[in-house]
Order: structure tokens, then C-alpha cells, then sequence
């Protein structure tokens, strides 16, 4: 969440609950002034050494270049060693003292240098171009540094170099087993790294890496199976549906196990801050989804088979979709904030999928229209500016979709209009009843009971 739309919201809830009597006047105050006090101004230090940092390693690395000829092999070598060796001493002797950052900074900088001393060895000794190789040891000097420090810059380099890894490593279609392992092997060790030692740069990394990762498998499994563009586009709408779905109910199922387990099992700040990006780039990526079954699928002029349903990246999302939605509802039967949650989110699942049932374009845009209004009040009901955005947009574009294909047609226009007022007067109907149904004693009670 952005710090101004925090901020804001901070000030609302503070109301709120020096109405209730939930905080003092006087602690709200100071909550406030501690808040107003952290503006940004802390953390620009680090941020100018950062780039310090990068401009310092571009400019060791232009001197070597400009002196070639006149540095003997043996100096170059020696040279790098000592650079890399000096840094992690200097990120050893600052941890000590407790400056992390500075720490976090030192051993990034041995990192770059690390990555600019295999591109000069390669030069040194005329090894031949393999880029995706560089990349994979590069990612492996990146994670060694990350977990053996905590760095959090080298785990976004390291997150970076298996990205290049997985995209260079060998044509799509001829990926060895062996390949395939080694990337998942990566994929947990940098999306580890980030719950232990969390960071949003890192998160976000991880994330990142995990798309690219299921991308690859994607792509592999439809140019093994030498599908046509109908079955790709299947696959597509069941897997990446599948998995923007799990991502979103990850989270809310382990809030909700963690609530009615008897041995409340711990769930760490890291947990909780890496399933809450998890679910906002699932949030995202459903939102895109169902503009895109709208808006791609009168492009193809056959039916899609329902046989790519059952291609493993398509099966496997959808099956974990499913499962978390089923388990979300059980959980959830007494909390009905939760149960919107994967009421919404398996919703807008099945959205997804109606384009393998039917290619009725009214159905269609009946359905997505739905669907988005549905997660439009998802996110008005959580509070979360960042999913409300998402449908806003997604919902805008559908519109604007619609009235592109429905101008010219006044009574397409009338029929547009007619179908989105009625949705909407239903969904704020429902959502009334249901608002109405949960009172705040109600959920008070509810809340007694989980604890």
C-alpha cells in the first residue's frame, strides 16, 4: 500500500477509535505526530548510497576496461579477489556494530563486483559467449551472499540473474529435466529468502521470478505438446487464472487456519507481508484475466478446447484454485468478509473459464462486467486502494470495449446500459442486505469466539 493512502487511512480508523474508546486522544495524537515525523527523509541516505554504490562498481569496472592492455592478467585477477574479499570484510565489521544497512550495502557492491569479475575473466581468457551460463552462476554467487549475510540488494540480483537464467537457458521445447529442477531449486531459494528477511524490492523480486518461472513450464509444456493457438489460449485462461486465484486465497486460508487452530501455529511478520504481495499481484493478474477472455477471444474464429483444461500448468493451478476456494468457504462460514473474499475471487475464476463453455459475447461481457463489480467491492470492503485500482481499471477497460463494439448500434448502446445499471443496482442490493445481516455486535461476538 502506498504511505499517503496508509497514512490516510491511519488518520480515518484513529477517529474511529478514539470514538469507541479503543485509544486515547492523547495516544492518537502521538501516533499521528510520530507519522507525520517519518516523512522519507530516513531513508534518502540509503537511497543515495545505493545508487553511490552502482556508480562506484560502473566506474571501477570502466577503468579496467580503459586499461586493458597496460594491467597484467595476474593484477586483474588478483584485483577482483581483493575487491570482493574487502567488501564482505567491510559488511562483516558494520553488521557487528549494527549498521545493517550499510552492511546490506557493502555486500551488494561485492555482489556487482562479483558479477563484473565474470565478465572479465571471460574476457581475460577468451572464454566463448554463454550468457545464460554467466547468469546462472551469477544467480548462485547472489544467493550464497544472500543467505550467508541476509543481504537483501544481492537477493534482488540473484532474483535477476535466474530471470535471465530462465528466459536464455535453451530454445523453448528442447529443456532437460535436469533444467527444469534446477529452476524450481531457485525459485524456492529466492522466494525464501524474502520471508525470512523481508524487503519489498526482494518480495517483489520473488514474485517476479515466480511468473517467469510458471511462464517457462507454460510455454514448454504447449510447444511439447505442439498445440494450436485454441489449446494455448485454454491452457492460458485456466492456468494463469488458476494461479493469480491461488495467490489471492493464500493468504486468507492461513489467517483463517491460524484462527481456529487449536495449537495456533505462529505466522511470522515475514509470512504475512509476502502472502499480502502475493495477493495483490494475484489480485492484478485475475483483474487482467478476465479483461483479456473478453477482449482476445473474438480474435480466434473456432471453438477453445476443453482439452487444454487438462495440460498440468493449467490443471495444477486451477485444481489449487479450486481446493483453496473450497476450504476458504469452510473456514469461513463464520466470518462473512472472508467468505466474500472467495465468494468474489472463485467467481471471478469461473468468469475466466466461460469462454471454453460458450462464445456468446453478451454472456461474456454480462459476465466479466460481474465479475469486476464483484472485486470492485472486494476491495471497497477490505479497504485496499491497490485492488479497488485494479478493478477500476479492469472494469473501465470492459466498458470502453463495449461501447467500441456496441457503437453505431443504438440499441446495443441500450442494451449495454441496461445490462451494466441492472448489475450494478443488484450488486449494491446484495451487498446492503448483507452489510445489513453483519452488525458490528455480531462480528464482535464472532471474533470473541475465534480467540
Amino acid at each position: 500500500m502506498f504511505d499517503w493512502a496508509y497514512k490516510k487511512r491511519l488518520k480515518d480508523d484513529l477517529e474511529d477509535w478514539v470514538a469507541k474508546g479503543w485509544v486515547s486522544a492523547s495516544g492518537a495524537t502521538a501516533i499521528l505526530k510520530a507519522q507525520e515525523q517519518d516523512d522519507g527523509r530516513s531513508r534518502l541516505p540509503m537511497a543515495l548510497a545505493g545508487i553511490g554504490m552502482v556508480c562506484v562498481a560502473l566506474a571501477l569496472f570502466a577503468f579496467i576496461a580503459a586499461n586493458w592492455g597496460a594491467i597484467p592478467k595476474s593484477a586483474k585477477l588478483a584485483g577482483i579477489a581483493l575487491l570482493v574479499a574487502s567488501s564482505h570484510f567491510a559488511a562483516s565489521y558494520a553488521a557487528a556494530r549494527g549498521r545493517k544497512g550499510l552492511a546490506d550495502l557493502a555486500t551488494g557492491f561485492a555482489t556487482l563486483v562479483f558479477v563484473g569479475g565474470m565478465a572479465l575473466v571471460g574476457q581475460i581468457f577468451h572464454l566463448p559467449s554463454d550468457w545464460a551460463g554467466g547468469a546462472f552462476l551469477v544467480c548462485l554467487g547472489g544467493l550464497a551472499a544472500a543467505w550467508l549475510t541476509g543481504s537483501r540488494t544481492s537477493l534482488v540480483v540473484a532474483a535477476v540473474a535466474a530471470i535471465t537464467w530462465q528466459v536464455m537457458r535453451s530454445d523453448i521445447g528442447d529443456a532437460s529435466l535436469a533444467e527444469t529442477m534446477t529452476g524450481l531449486v531457485l525459485l524456492l531459494a529466492v522466494f525464501a529468502h524474502p520471508v525470512l528477511y523481508p524487503a519489498r524490492l526482494s518480495r517483489w523480486a520473488a514474485v517476479s521470478l515466480l511468473w517467469v518461472t510458471y511462464g517457462r513450464w507454460f510455454a514448454e509444456t504447449a510447444e511439447f505438446a505442439h498445440s494450436s493457438d485454441e489449446y494455448a489460449v485454454t491452457m492460458a485462461l485456466a492456468g494463469v487464472g488458476g494461479l493469480a486465484a491461488a495467490l489471492i486465497q493464500i493468504d486468507a486460508v492461513a489467517d483463517l487456519f491460524v484462527k481456529w487452530s487449536s495449537e495456533r501455529p505462529a505466522r511470522g511478520h515475514g509470512h504475512w507481508l509476502m502472502t499480502r504481495s502475493m495477493q495483490d499481484v494475484g489480485f492484478l493478474a485475475l483483474c487482467v484475466m478476465i479483461v483479456l477472455s473478453l477482449i482476445v477471444l473474438p480474435e480466434f474464429n473456432g471453438d477453445l478446447p476443453a482439452r487444454g483444461l487438462l495440460a498440468l500448468p493449467a490443471l495444477l493451478p486451477l485444481a489449487a484454485a479450486v481446493l483453496l476456494c473450497g476450504a476458504g468457504v469452510l473456514l469461513s462460514f463464520a466470518t462473512a468478509k472472508s467468505r466474500t473474499l472467495f465468494a468474489a475471487t472463485g467467481f471471478a475464476l469461473l468468469v475466466i473459464l466461460v469462454p471454453v463453455v460458450t462464445s456468446n459475447v453478451l454472456v461474456l461481457a454480462a459476465a466479466s462486467l460481474a465479475a469486476l463489480i464483484g472485486l470492485c467491492a472486494l476491495g471497497t470492503w477490505y479497504n485496499n486502494r491497490f485492488w479497488m485500482l485494479c478493478a477500476y481499471l479492469g472494469l473501465t477497460a470492459v466498458a470502453l470495449w463495449l461501447l467500441q463494439v456496441t457503437i453505431g448500434s443504438l440499441l446495443g448502446q441500450s442494451l449495454f446500459f441496461l445490462v451494466a445499471g441492472v448489475l450494478l443496482l443488484g450488486v449494491a442490493l446484495w451487498l446492503a442486505r448483507l452489510l445489513r445481516k453483519t452488525s458490528p455486535s455480531e462480528a464482535a461476538s464472532a471474533g470473541e469466539g475465534l480467540s
